[in-house]
């Protein structure tokens, strides 16, 4: 802040006619943003419409090749920094930033507590100080006692969100820069983080700069709000919530479960816990999953969804139950083996790409191994008799990659062609091959990791939280793809998730998850329309708040 905590009179943030090309092409056009000093702003809209590139240009973190350009600009009182040195005299400091994928943000090598002792030294912060900080933020954003002694790999999605959040408050910084800094975390935890940085936009007199997919989200921290499409940014449009919500997608929730279904995957009795018996996540958990259903596992942020994804895959041991994958136990599967069976979607899907090689390079490894397969079949989403519904519903498709996907499903070209049917499969273009990770949006990322993951025509989909950070369109897009696969090829499918309109798109069975026990099971229309538990009650009460903004 200021000295004296005197407001500056002019705009701590100022841009006129801003305008960012990649290579040429146009991200972001003729952009105007005036904010005040202690002004709370949001920018809403669709993934892919150029809100990260409006956070990088304020934190000044384009890549090289990117072309910027202006009319008049300036940041926190002065001049627009036009050199490295001037920006690293900002960032971190006066202006800090809470990414999207905050798992990422972390060094895995270090505890929370090492990581926070550096940054506390790197911004010249004593101990003693910065303790007492965390210790006072720990507690507004609801983090265990213990999270100092945690490494990032035992942070769930949304505790590693809050404690990235921690982290950027920690310098008391004058503008806090936040991109989907609530994607990640439950409906109830959203209200909460909300609430937060409305409180301590308040209280610290900071400048909150908040990007979202959620226009409703935004409304309860500011009026002030910013509608970007196709890289303009225009202010306070009329958008409705509804523009940016799932809408028109929803399935027939079943009213009995088919019992009599073969199960393709069984938990039974599952505990689990980092270090020791002492310490559980997980208590007894028991689940089933049926041939071609899809199931959702649904709790806080916290509760061990995160943990039991990681058992599901072999990934953390567990000391009691087991885990059963048609009728075999999870032990008895080799890796390669394992993968042919079930494949996860990541909640932060950049990071579980190679960042040295493209996506078409990622596509092409799992189609190698899919090649080997020995089940009969192949991959039903890409088989001559449904090339139609890609061609009619994929309008990123160009009509040659019409025409060279349809020849290699039905036994053209293959390598090329099937690549550009996966991709368009999630309605991406088949030029996205070309591109490396860091160059997609969150929702265009997330697709293009669905495409990796039925690559290798699994039975069964684990989906961690995998819409959470996507706007209302691009889920109605990406579930309209897995409800056309599941109809296709009987996939099954577990979706952890917080999100209730994902579940009533998607699933027809629903588990809800807290402090690592089941505590509410059931047809996912009689759970939410008549919850029992303390969880469900809370879930369907914090929608109801969330939809009337």
């Amino acid at each position: 802040m200021p000295e004296g905590g005197e407001a500056l009179t002019e705009p701590i943030i100022l841009l006129k006619h801003l305008r960012v090309t990649y290579e040429g092409q146009t991200v972001l056009q003729d952009v105007n943003l005036t904010v005040a000093a202690g002004e709370a702003v949001a920018i809403v809209g669709p993934s892919g419409a150029g809100k990260t590139t409006i956070l990088k240009t304020l934190l000044g973190l384009l890549p090289p090749q990117a072309q910027v350009s202006y009319e008049a600009a300036s940041l926190c009182g002065t001049s627009w920094p036009e050199s490295e040195t001037a920006w690293h005299n900002l960032r971190g400091r006066r202006i800090t930033y809470v990414a999207q994928g905050a798992i990422s943000s972390f060094s895995p090598f270090f505890t929370i507590e090492e990581q926070s002792r550096d940054l506390a030294k790197a911004i010249g912060l004593g101990w003693p100080k910065a303790l007492a900080r965390i210790e006072s933020l720990s507690v507004a954003l609801d983090l265990p006692e213990q999270v100092l002694s945690l490494y990032p790999s035992e942070l769930s999605g949304g505790m590693a969100q809050r404690v990235a959040l921690l982290f950027a408050l920690l310098p008391e910084p004058d503008i806090l820069v936040a991109d989907e800094p609530a994607a990640s975390l439950d409906m109830v935890r959203q209200l909460q983080v909300a609430e937060l940085l409305k409180k301590v936009q308040c209280l610290e007199g900071l400048t909150l700069v908040f990007v979202t997919h959620q226009r409703e989200l935004a409304e309860c921290i500011t009026d002030t709000i910013y509608e970007l499409r196709n890289g303009k940014l225009e202010s306070d449009m009329a958008a409705t919530p509804e523009a940016l919500r799932p809408n028109g997608i929803k399935v027939s929730s079943l009213d009995v479960r088919d019992f009599d279904a073969s199960s393709i995957l069984e938990i039974k009795n599952l505990s689990a816990s980092f270090d020791s018996e002492d310490r559980a996540v997980l208590h007894d958990v028991s689940l089933t999953l049926k041939h071609g259903e899809w199931v959702a596992l649904v709790g806080l942020s916290g509760a061990g969804k995160s943990t039991l994804f990681r058992c599901l895959l072999a990934w953390q041991p567990f000391f009691s139950g087991e885990i059963l994958y048609n009728q075999k136990p999870l032990q008895n599967y080799s890796a390669a083996e394992l993968g042919q069976v079930v494949q996860p979607i990541w909640q932060d899907p950049q990071s579980s790409f190679n960042p040295r090689q493209t996506i078409g390079w990622s596509l092409e490894e799992i189609l190698k191994h899919a090649k080997n397969d020995n089940r009969t079949g192949d991959m039903q989403g890409l088989q001559p008799q449904n090339v139609k519904f890609l061609s009619q519903e994929c309008t990123m498709l160009s009509p040659e990659d019409r025409a060279e996907f349809a020849a290699g499903a039905t036994g053209g070209e293959s390598g090329k062609a099937r690549i550009a049917g996966l991709l368009a499969t999630v309605n991406l273009p088949s030029s996205y091959s070309k591109r490396y990770p860091h160059m997609l949006s969150g929702g265009e990322c997330q697709r293009a990791a669905l495409a990796r993951a039925i690559a290798g025509n699994p039975s069964i989909l684990l989906c961690d939280e995998m819409t959470s950070a996507l706007d209302g369109q691009t889920q109605a897009d990406v579930i309209a793809v897995l409800n056309n696969l599941k109809q296709k090829n009987q996939l099954a499918g577990l979706v952890i998730t917080h999100d209730l309109a994902v579940v009533e798109a998607l699933c027809e069975y629903i588990y809800l998850l807290d402090d690592g026990r089941i505590v509410e099971e059931g047809p996912v229309q009689a759970v939410l329309k008549h919850p029992q538990s303390e969880l469900a009650k809370q879930l369907v009460q914090a929608r109801s708040l969330l939809n009337r903004k």
